[in-house]
């Protein structure tokens, strides 16, 4: 069995990856987390070839912790947390894990990253999120390691489809309608199921001559606001309406619990110097619902080479109608898995 360090296993992705891998027998998993008594932790320390790790550091990556783990590891997966972070430290911190697996002799560096979808659109601040800028300066960066003795791959997804089930978990209207109200205009979300991540990961090392030096999206389908209410409709049988919602209501609710709302900046809870974080929750996600917005049909800022994504996972799943009836979606918030927050680890 090959070992993998898994950065971000307790999250929605990093879970998820880990139990598919996990589950193939072919790996054996070191996660390393912040808090080994979480129920998170204590979920995956349960799953077979899952052995979980503690780092003291307050970011969860000391670096003798990470050292140490990735010098019994054949390969390292990264899914570093925004989130958490803020976007500065997720930049240093992409860069400096990348260092420290050539160190420790690692084999293969997966780096789960974001489109860099403001370089795409020249700069223009309304498509500058924090949470993929962080990561996206880390791919530039890890295009530059041409000559690393360590193979890498670059990863980048997108909004989990389960977030249909938690963010964006329909409302119930007076007359039993379920109403998906979502600012998203006649755009279309890149949607990416999180029970394929895994497969991504397992193609990548396990065809390290096609994969290394590879930086590829996935998706599961481009998804747009009437298609998320005519699949709701078909799969349940229950009425379903798309309402185009103002942005500004949208913050509200969705941040309300946060000790600002949506004037609360990223990396509050542990970055305590104001000056270092940039980006308020509502400044982030206002811009991070202009990036689908302005990716209507697979044809604007954030694309998908689906022809390529069939060919190296072939029994992916290729439409949020065949991911409603493989999930058996309601439509209720919280009932497919225990879902983690999407925006913590």
């Amino acid at each position: 069995m090959k070992t993998i360090l898994f950065i971000g296993a307790t999250g929605a992705q990093g879970g998820a990856a880990v139990k598919y891998l996990a589950a193939t027998g072919e790996y054996r998993i070191l996660a390393l987390t912040r808090n080994k008594t979480s129920s998170h932790a204590q979920d995956l320390a349960a799953t077979a070839n899952v052995e979980v790790l503690v780092s003291e550091a307050a970011s969860g990556y000391g670096t003798e912790a990470f050292l140490s783990a990735a010098s019994r590891s054949d390969y390292v997966f990264v899914n570093t947390d925004g989130f958490t972070l803020g976007e500065q430290a997720e930049t240093f911190w992409g860069i400096r894990l990348f260092e420290l697996a050539v160190r420790a002799g690692v084999k293969h560096f997966i780096y789960s990253g974001l489109d860099y979808a403001s370089k795409a659109a020249g700069y223009d601040p309304k498509f500058y999120v924090g949470h993929y800028e962080g990561k996206a300066r880390v791919e530039e960066w890890i295009h530059a390691q041409q000559d690393s003795s360590m193979a890498w791959t670059i990863i980048r997804s997108g909004p989990y489809m389960e977030l249909l089930s938690a963010l964006m978990a329909p409302a119930q209207g007076t007359d039993g309608t379920a109403l998906f109200a979502l600012p998203l205009g006649d755009g279309a979300i890149p949607f990416i199921h999180l029970g394929d991540f895994g497969k991504y990961v397992h193609w990548s090392l396990s065809h390290p001559d096609q994969s290394n030096h590879r930086d590829f999206g996935i998706a599961t389908a481009h998804v747009s606001g009437n298609e998320i209410e005519a699949a709701f409709s078909a799969y349940t049988g229950k009425p379903a309406k798309y309402v185009d919602l103002d942005i500004n209501h949208w913050n509200v609710e969705a941040w309300k619990h946060l000790p600002k709302g949506k004037d609360t900046k990223i990396g509050y809870q542990n970055v305590k110097d104001d000056n270092a974080l940039l980006m308020t929750y509502g400044e982030n996600f206002t811009n991070w619902w202009n990036l689908y917005k302005a990716s209507k049909d697979n044809k604007g800022l954030i694309q998908r080479d689906y022809d390529f994504l069939d060919q190296i996972v072939p029994d992916r799943v290729k439409s949020l109608a065949e991911w409603m009836e493989k999930v058996k979606y309601t439509g209720e918030k919280g009932s497919l898995l225990r879902l983690h927050d999407p925006f913590k680890n």
